[in-house]
């Protein structure tokens, strides 16, 4: 239900372009964001926000997925959740 529901965040936020999907293990979401997008640039704003994301490139030795973020939905859904999502997407819309 966790992951249904950050997904439909994730859908209501995010702007048009951005995909969603679920890796398989773990509670994570893996969004892929518009080309030119700079997970590395969005990651640093979120945290200066006190949202936490991990941007694409920490997962590859060739800093590829630089317009990707892994989201955690491990946490029960909540105001603070449904907030930092829709700050995440303003971050994301600002960046693309």
């Amino acid at each position: 239900m966790q992951q249904a529901t950050f997904a439909q965040a994730a859908g209501h936020y995010f702007p048009q372009g951005t995909r969603a999907t679920r890796p398989l293990g773990g509670y994570f979401l893996w969004v892929e964001l518009r080309a030119g997008a700079n997970a590395l640039e969005i990651h640093r704003k979120a945290l200066e926000l006190g949202i936490s994301v991990a941007p694409g490139p920490i997962f590859s030795a060739t800093r590829a997925f630089g317009n990707c973020l892994l989201l955690n939905y491990g946490h029960p859904w909540n105001e603070v959740s449904e907030q930092a999502m829709r700050t995440l997407g303003r971050l994301i819309a600002e960046a693309s």
